[in-house]
């Protein structure tokens, strides 16, 4: 019996005069069979209590799990790429019409690896010059085709893939076959070393017309660089690029935002060079001694917001066979197995937050050394003109 039900009774009784104990009687007798039943009721509801508390975290449980599983999501890809067409002029009054765009893709496959994919294609037609016809150029590049793995500060590769050291006056180059490994050592040094083969992954090209139609040396390197902040840093790197071995520091500095400098040295340790029957790939013999190139740069301004401009002046002392051709290097236009010696210009323009106008010119000469086996007579090479004009545009998307 409820203490509400007792209560009830109680005042009826006395109200209907049938009743009548002291005060203090009344008191016991409700709070006796009250308690009682109250005790009871307190019981079956914290046993009731108890039941659906363990209902409700077996139901929980079963809806986090099933969460956990909506909210996976399968691997996409993120594309990303750039346009560029533009007119060259060098010294020999030859120009030609550029035309190239990429494409890269990249996803991560069950939230661990990371897959790139990148195509290049480039068309260049020339115009007719004294006593050559005009010509055409088209090729389809394999830029990238790799799988990453990380592990906390590592970071591995394996495929084709883009490698630069340094400023790239050796090796700034996509569709380089390697296995790379990265390591962050804390936020100021890193370590970066490759092992694989340089050969240069053409789909399509129409031009080459040797055989076989690419040729692959051997590629190895050791990076070290340490940062002071973000666009301060200074390195040294090791590698050989069969049968060369080189030896490469670097450095940049940038200071309020708007000034820059940024320098490499690079020597060339092999002496003793060799044409191509050895299957290297050279066009032509190396010298008897060590080679060097250096590269001194200069900057103000930077073009990556809509109506923001910069300009740099470069200089460039490379000597003749440093390196095999012109494939791998980031000064490619300039620089080639003949060397270069002298300077150059550029100027950018951002028309957009996306797109940038450039204007480039460079000044300078082929380096010929007379330490140079060409025919195993010791002779140099011509020292030829090298200097053109570059205009280009170029989106990226």
């Amino acid at each position: 019996m409820c203490v509400e039900k007792i209560s009830k009774q109680v005042l009826a009784a006395v109200a209907a005069g049938s009743l009548w104990w002291p005060p203090g009687q009344v008191a016991a007798a409700v709070d006796t069979e009250g308690v009682a039943s109250m005790q009871q009721e307190i019981e079956s509801l914290r046993q009731r209590l108890v039941v659906m508390e363990k209902k409700l975290a077996q139901a929980e449980k079963k809806e986090g799990a099933g969460g956990k599983k909506e909210k996976k999501q399968e691997p996409k890809l993120l594309w990303s790429g750039s346009a560029k067409t533009g007119y060259m002029y060098d010294d020999k009054k030859a120009g030609k019409f550029k035309a190239e765009i990429r494409l890269n893709a990249l996803t991560k496959v069950d939230g661990k690896y990371d897959v790139g994919l990148g195509v290049k294609f480039k068309s260049t037609s020339a115009e007719p010059v004294a006593g050559k016809y005009p010509a055409e150029k088209n090729k389809i590049k394999l830029d990238q085709a790799y799988v990453g793995r990380s592990f906390g500060p590592v970071q591995i590769k394996a495929g084709v893939q883009n490698v630069a050291l340094g400023e790239g006056l050796w090796l700034s180059k996509a569709s380089v076959n390697q296995l790379t490994v990265k390591y962050v050592m804390d936020k100021y040094g890193s370590l970066y070393a490759g092992y694989g083969r340089d050969s240069q992954d053409y789909l399509v090209n129409d031009v080459n017309k040797q055989e076989p139609p690419t040729r692959s040396r051997l590629l190895k390197f050791v990076q070290f660089q340490h940062e002071f902040s973000q666009d301060n840093y200074l390195g040294i790197y090791y590698g050989t690029q069969q049968p060369e071995r080189y030896l490469g520091i670097f450095g940049r500095i940038e200071q309020n935002g708007k000034w820059g400098g940024m320098a490499e040295y690079i020597c060339d340790l092999n002496r003793d060079k060799f044409g191509r029957e050895h299957g290297y790939g050279y066009d032509s013999f190396g010298n008897a001694e060590i080679t060097k190139g250096m590269l001194l740069g200069v900057n103000y301004g930077k073009a990556k917001k809509k109506g923001t401009c910069g300009i740099s002046l470069e200089y460039l002392n490379v000597d003749q066979n440093l390196f095999m051709n012109d494939n791998y290097t980031a000064w490619d236009d300039c620089l080639s197995e003949d060397g270069f010696k002298g300077g150059g210009m550029v100027f950018d323009y951002a028309a957009s937050d996306h797109t940038k106008l450039s204007l480039q010119r460079y000044w300078g000469d082929t380096k010929p050394s007379a330490a140079n086996r060409k025919g195993g007579t010791g002779s140099s090479l011509t020292k030829e003109g090298r200097g053109f004009t570059y205009l280009k545009f170029t989106a990226k998307f």
